[in-house]
């Protein structure tokens, strides 16, 4: 929604991004996101039509967005969006500069996503995320600024996968990282960050995760001063059909907290 009597170059009052995804053998689920009201026009009803065409869209189809925490309550109790999780996801936000790796278990060895079988990735995915993400995962390594390490035990086995990338305001972000435990996690966020250019020069890096993931704090205090690192509350994903169940305890960081649920 714009406002045709401002200039073209500041007449953005309310917008959001409709997306779908179709998965093999799995109905359609559409997500929104980048849902936004100008501050100067919240309140007063210009928002509503914008997510009511979004939800036009979407008929009877299931549909997830991330609810910031002043919101959730209206998305569920106005636009439906009642399945949801008891818990919360939490941001992280660290200061890159201040890290310091500890000792390391050596059960977990790292490599390089482009020398992992995309397969055997895809079916270790499938155990965190029920719908197939292959192609997602293809896009995700693929990115320019974008590291990604996969972490194996000591029958090759994958026991995990993190990625980060670099986005605006000389910031990065963890997105996706998963883990099936501490040791792991340590292991990945240890590997990634050393083939990241001047990773301690960037001022920020970002995780979303759910809380009901115990084991994140304690290991972020291992690699972090208590100054170095922030954690809040950020938002709730929801669902209007039925809520897609996935593991969320093993998850560092979401894929991304616009589209993605996990």
């Amino acid at each position: 929604m714009v406002d045709t009597t401002k200039d073209p170059k500041d007449n953005f009052v309310a917008g959001g991004c409709l997306a779908r995804w179709d998965a093999p053998n799995e109905e359609p689920l559409y997500s929104i996101g980048l849902y936004y009201c100008r501050e100067e026009f919240r309140g007063k009803g210009y928002g509503k039509p914008v997510f009511k065409a979004m939800m036009d869209i979407v008929g009877g189809a299931n549909c997830v967005l991330t609810a910031a925490v002043d919101m959730s309550e209206k998305y569920a109790d106005i636009f439906g969006f009642k399945e949801m999780p008891e818990y919360w996801h939490l941001e992280a936000e660290i200061q890159p500069g201040k890290m310091r790796i500890p000792e390391l278990s050596d059960s977990y060895t790292t490599e390089n996503c482009k020398n992992v079988d995309p397969d055997q990735l895809t079916n270790y995915d499938l155990t965190i995320c029920s719908r197939n993400r292959k192609k997602k995962m293809e896009l995700w390594f693929q990115q320019n600024e974008v590291f990604t390490k996969v972490a194996f035990d000591s029958a090759h086995k994958i026991v995990g996968y993190c990625t980060i990338r670099v986005v605006n305001l000389n910031r990065l972000c963890a997105a996706p990282f998963y883990a099936e435990n501490p040791e792991v996690a340590a292991r990945l966020l240890a590997d990634v960050s050393k083939i990241i250019p001047n990773f301690e020069k960037y001022e920020k890096l970002i995780f979303w995760y759910p809380s009901v993931n115990k084991n994140m704090e304690s290991m972020l205090s291992k690699f972090f001063p208590k100054d170095a690192y922030h954690i809040k509350i950020d938002f709730r994903t929801q669902f209007t059909k039925k809520m897609i169940k996935s593991r969320d305890d093993v998850v560092y960081s979401v894929a991304c907290s616009t589209h993605q649920f996990v």
